[in-house]
């Protein structure tokens, strides 16, 4: 197997895992839906986003923390759009 052949694989692995980890994520964001609802709370906190949008920065390092962010950024609009 080439390289270009390799890596692809290795993106399809990856692909695949956060398939599942968004399907998680979404699984979790219902429970969260639920709590807010039942407790009157707001579906946007803005506090927690950037203290989750600070974390994920740090964690994926100097190169990658403006993509993280974004990813992170595009995660939050699709969670308030399923609790909506």
């Amino acid at each position: 197997m080439d390289k270009l052949s390799q890596a692809r694989a290795v993106i399809d692995e990856v692909d695949a895992q956060m398939a599942r980890l968004f399907c998680r994520r979404m699984d979790a964001v219902r429970d969260v839906v639920a709590y807010k609802k039942e407790n009157g709370l707001p579906i946007f906190v803005p506090g927690r986003e950037r203290e989750i949008l600070d974390r994920v920065a740090g964690q994926a390092g100097e190169d990658m923390s403006d993509y993280a962010k974004i990813l992170y950024n595009t995660l939050f609009e699709l969670s308030r759009a399923y609790q909506g």
